[in-house]
């Protein structure tokens, strides 16, 4: 269960701003990423998300 969420805003290298979250818990991290350029894809945005475990690997 991860239970604990962090929301941030980031501004890229092209000068736009993105939202990254991450949640942590049970020794694991979980980055989701949502990507949109505050238009029509703003309904179906780029999505990315990873889970790392404490020994630094991913979950595939």
């Amino acid at each position: 269960m991860l239970d604990d969420k962090d929301v941030r805003q980031v501004v890229g290298e092209d000068g736009k701003r993105y939202s990254v979250v991450s949640y942590a818990g049970d020794g694991c991290v979980r980055m989701s990423v949502a990507v949109d350029d505050g238009g029509w894809s703003a309904f179906v945005p780029l999505v990315r998300d990873e889970i790392m475990k404490p020994d630094g690997t991913f979950v595939e």
